[in-house]
């Protein structure tokens, strides 16, 4: 829409239901676990749903960088991590490759804090913890990106259309309000 920042054409811009739907079908294929290993959607679903839009989200609930689909988790709406969102390390975790930017931007981030954790002579533990989170998402991003290299050149296309559709949905869903007085009437 020729705008210069995306967030004003995300004002006009919106994804209906039918592409929603188009998008999480397509993604649902490509789901990996914590270790980086293929895990559709399809083949973790109990429901005769299976594979729905429906069934998708009512099976998992969003975290930062996926889907989490711990039962206690998803029954809390994802405010009940019994790992404290270290996702990398849950075997609960359910990313797809639309996530892949926020992950490889939360490795970059864990490993700038592990410096800093360094720089301040912080506990062993601290920076091991933070290079193993980073390297545990760095493996599921490596085993994204590889297999989406494989992938035939129209259905990685589909694949990335799919995660930029899914991508606007979330972009869309942290869009704040400004905030507004009501003023008594005069």
């Amino acid at each position: 829409m020729d705008h210069r920042d995306l967030s004003v054409t995300q004002g006009y811009y919106k994804v209906g239901l039918a592409r929603k739907r188009q998008a999480i079908t397509i993604m649902s294929r490509y789901v990996h676990d914590h270790t980086g290993r293929p895990c559709p959607e399809s083949s973790t679903a109990s429901s005769p749903h299976s594979g729905s839009v429906t069934d998708y989200e009512l099976r998992s609930v969003a975290v930062p960088f996926g889907h989490c689909i711990e039962p206690s988790n998803v029954k809390a709406g994802g405010k009940q991590c019994p790992i404290r969102f270290q996702c990398a390390g849950c075997g609960f975790y359910r990313p797809d490759p639309s996530y892949l930017p926020a992950i490889e931007e939360h490795i970059n981030a864990l490993r700038a804090d592990r410096e800093i954790a360094l720089a301040l002579d912080a506990d062993e533990f601290v920076t091991r913890n933070l290079a193993d989170q980073a390297d545990a998402f760095g493996q599921v991003a490596t085993a994204m990106r590889d297999r989406l290299a494989a992938l035939p050149d129209d259905e990685r296309a589909e694949v990335e259309h799919a995660s930029a559709v899914l991508r606007t949905l979330r972009a869309g869903q942290l869009r704040t309000l400004l905030p507004l007085t009501i003023k008594d009437p005069p």
